[in-house]
Parts: structure tokens; sequence; C-alpha cells
């Protein structure tokens, strides 16, 4: 008794290679080669295919339960396993977050001709969706294969069979639907009762009973909850993300996620940024992206905290060339703009012979090219323009003042109004390109519009939160402890807090600086 010998050398790499799985129990392995050997030439070579949804170690000793049952029913009628696919911790509804790799590949197997048969435990291991119903009927029906479930056969090509498979894989679609409503009432439950659900947040641990190991409650973690801590708190005192994603990285602290085998990250600003983002830290419950009120847990860092530091994270004056990279040469190298294109001023050093090279502030953007400055001109005009400023009282009084603590919420009805503004003007000049829009038309609708999304966008500029600022206003001589910074906190400290665009000259071939041309507003009054 032997299996046909053309199936046997086509398929022997992928079986042996399925067979020798360290995770196939020798049991169950006996039992495969066993069915194997009895094998006769005319018996159905077939594919066998389990999952779990939950199996997270991927011990697969549920699946191996599976694949037991369907060999038993492989014998009497002559079917043999000629491969063994399994999914491990994989859901099959609609709602699945990951991809079924075995069942892909058992797809694949059933197209490619060379199988009778396929069998499943039951028709919801192969799948909770009626979509992969479909496929799969599809598939079998083009390829001719029997479908084994429950101990029965199943032939997609009889009307009756079909109907018998739809119905199953439909009461198992909603089998799966029953039990995500349940899932999603027991998370909003949790969820209004600040209880704790879901992926553990970073700085806290959780406490379980030791005989039910029912959840008992979450806590600060002694250590990872002092990491949080002391990365807000670097926040609130003006220091960069990427410093302290550098510190925990010499430290040799793992990150909230393990990193990827393939490439580990580490540490970075986006890992601690997303960590200072999560309300969780202020003791607040999060359901579907919202705060919906306090949690049951203890607080990290204060909620007032909490909204500075992301009032800080929605500050583009935070954003300072220079910071993580190769340090500035020049006080306001990439925070100069350009008055007509809004971008960024490079430097650059003009070289003509017999003259010293001469650096210079210039717009490079292709489409525009209208700007350029003397750099030692513009430096030191915007250094005594701020102290200026800076020791005005009324300035001071501003600088220093308590946050309200509404600048969220002016903000979000702000950003909603600048929307609907920005969206009705890109309406008025489509309808221009058009055609249905004269150009008078369009061009007062545009006047109008315009300042009113500035005005928006002001609004959108978060008060003066960062300590930097307040410790240089409040000093006994600000312009000594102007000098005293380095160059990197005196230009974050000017981003933080004023908006420099440079007008084109109109006196062109002197060099001479012109102060005139030099627009410097403060960010936010």
């Amino acid at each position: 008794m032997s299996m046909n010998t053309t199936t046997t050398n086509t398929n022997t790499t992928t079986t042996n290679r399925l067979l020798e799985l360290p995770l196939l129990t020798p049991e169950l392995r006996a039992a495969v080669e066993r069915l194997r050997e009895m094998a006769e030439d005319d018996w159905t070579a077939s594919i066998l295919y389990g999952r779990a949804s939950q199996d997270r170690h991927k011990l697969m000793r549920s699946i191996d339960d599976q694949l037991t049952d369907m060999v038993g029913w492989c014998l009497p009628i002559e079917w043999y396993p000629e491969a063994i696919v399994r999914d491990a911790d994989r859901s099959a509804s609609q709602w699945r977050r990951r991809e079924r790799e075995g069942f892909d590949e058992a797809m694949a197997l059933i197209e490619s001709g060379r199988y009778g048969g396929f069998a499943s435990w039951e028709p919801s291991r192969a799948g909770r969706d009626m979509e992969v119903y479909v496929q799969l009927r599809k598939a079998c029906q083009r390829a001719g294969v029997l479908y084994l479930t429950h101990g029965r056969v199943y032939d997609f090509s009889r009307s009756d069979d079909t109907f018998m498979m739809g119905f199953e894989f439909l009461r198992a679609e909603a089998d799966a639907n029953t039990m995500r409503e349940r899932q999603l009432r027991t998370v909003k439950l949790n969820a209004d009762k600040g209880r704790p659900h879901g992926r553990l947040p970073y700085g806290y641990r959780r406490v379980y009973d030791q005989h039910t190991g029912v959840l008992l409650r979450q806590e600060p973690d002694p250590h990872t909850g002092q990491i949080v801590r002391d990365a807000a708190r670097d926040v609130l005192a003006g220091k960069s993300m990427y410093s302290i994603a550098m510190r925990l990285q010499d430290a040799g602290e793992p990150t909230p996620k393990k990193p990827w085998a393939e490439s580990p990250r580490g540490w970075d600003t986006y890992t601690v940024r997303q960590v200072l983002q999560n309300p969780t830290i202020a003791g607040k419950r999060v359901y579907r992206g919202e705060v919906i009120g306090q949690a049951q847990w203890e607080a990290l860092i204060e909620w007032e905290d909490f909204q500075k530091i992301q009032r800080l994270f929605a500050d583009p004056g935070r954003l300072v060339k220079g910071g993580g990279g190769m340090a500035a040469k020049t006080l306001m190298v990439h925070i100069a703009r350009c008055h007509y294109c809004g971008r960024p001023l490079k430097r650059a050093t003009m070289r003509k012979k017999e003259r010293t090279p001469a650096v210079k502030y210039q717009c490079q953007f292709r489409g525009c090219y209208k700007t350029m400055i003397s750099q030692p001109g513009l430096d030191a005009y915007v250094e005594q323009v701020v102290l200026e400023w800076f020791q005005n009282p009324t300035n001071l009084a501003w600088l220093t003042g308590d946050d309200d603590g509404d600048w969220l919420k002016v903000a979000e009805a702000a950003e909603q109004k600048r929307a609907a503004l920005q969206a009705r003007l890109d309406e008025v000049i489509a309808q221009y390109a058009a055609g249905s829009l004269n150009l008078d038309t369009l061009t007062k609708l545009e006047a109008a519009l315009r300042p009113q999304i500035a005005e928006a966008e002001q609004a959108l500029i978060p008060p003066v939160t960062d300590e930097r600022v307040r410790a240089l206003v409040t000093a006994e001589d600000v312009p000594a402890a102007w000098a005293g910074l380095p160059l990197l906190e005196r230009r974050k400290i000017i981003k933080a807090t004023f908006n420099v665009r440079i007008q084109q000259t109109q006196n062109r071939g002197q060099n001479a600086f012109e102060p005139e041309r030099v627009l410097i507003e403060p960010r936010a009054l």
C-alpha cells in the first residue's frame, strides 16, 4: 500500500516541513504518519486547517486537539493529510486586526489543484465572516475540492451542501457579532466606572487575585511610574524630548513596547511623546480616544500639568532646527521666514573676489527667492527688539500670568472655524478654476475670507508656558541673563515667543542692513 508517486514527490518538502515542526505533538505526528502509510493510490490528498483565537503563547494545544479529530475523520473516507496548516492567536471575524497567514496559505494550496479535500474542525474555525465563506466556496468549486467539517463531507458543487454551509457560516458570523457586542458593552461599562481595560499603560502595574486571577486594581509602578513623572517634569522645564529619550536609552530602560527583533529602535522622541500624550497618566479614563471621566487608578501627574504638556506639544515654537541634530551656527537661521512664501530662511555665504565673504539669510525656495538679509544685522536687531519687549512691564504681566486652562477648548473651536473657512475658500477657488466664477468675485471673496482664516489661526497659538521664558523675564538683570544663555536656548525662546518675517528690499545693490524690512510680532497676546 503506497500513495500516488507523483503526489508524493510534489509535496514531499511541504509535508516533511509540516511534520517536523517542534510544536506538532508526538502523538499527532504518529497518527498522521500512520495514516499516510495506510493510504492507497486512490486516496484523497487533503489539507487540514486548525485555528485558535486566543493562543498568545503559541502553544497550539486547542489546535492540536482539532487536528487530532480531523485525522480521525480522514480514515473512514480514505483521505490522508498531505498538508497541515495552522493559525495560532488569530481571529476569524470581520473585525480581525491581523492577517491569517495560515488560511491564506491554505487557500493557495486549494487553488493549486494538487489536493482533493480541505478540512476544518468546524466552519467557525475556517471563518466567522461571510466574505470568507464566499472566498472558500469559490476556490473549492474552481479546484473541485471537497470540504470536511464536523466529520461530514460537503460538496460545493451541490446546491443543498452550499446552502447548508452558507447557513453554518452565517451562524458563525452571528456568534462573532454577539460576542463583539457583549465585549463592547463590557468595555463601555468598565469605561463608565473608570476601570482599567486593554493594554497596560506605561508607568503602571496591575495586581491580580492569586487564587482567582481576577484583576484587583491598577496602580503606579514604582520604577516606570517615576520615569513618567521625571519625563513630564523635564518637558515642563523646557528640556527636549530628544534629551529625555537619549537619557532613557543610555540607562538601558526597556521601551513601553518591545522593539522589533529585526530593527530594534529603542527610545526616541516619538516614544516619549506617546507616553506623555496618554491621559491615563493623569488619572483619566479614555474610551474610543476621548476622555470620559476620572479613572479608578492614581494619577502619575496632575491634570493641569498634563494639559500644559499637550499645549507645549501643540506649539510649533518647540520645533527649532538644531535641537537634536547638527547645532545651529547663527541665531535666526530657520526661524526668520520669508514674508512672501512663508518658508524659513537658510544661511548662505556670499563669496566675491577681493572682498570678505558676507553671511546672509536667504529664501531658497525655487518659486520665490525674494528675500535676502544680512545675518549679523538681523541677529543683532532681533536680540535688541526681543530684550526691549521682554523688559516691558505690560508684556511681563502677560508672560508670567497664570494660565486659565481654557486654551484647549478655544483652540478646538478655532480649528473648526478655520477648517470651515478654508473649505469655503477652496470651494471658491475650485469654482473659479472650473469657469463658474469670475475673477472679480473670486478676489472679493478671497479678500473677505483670508483675514478670517488668519484670525482663527492666531487663536490656535497656545499661551506661553515655557519655564525658560518665565525665568528669563523675571531675572533681576534680563540682558545679563540673556547673555548667559547658550545659542540653542536663545533660539528656542525667540521661536516660542515671536514670529519674525523678512520683507523684500527696495534698494537693490546696497549691502546696508534695513531694519524696516524686519516684521517682529509676538506669537500671542
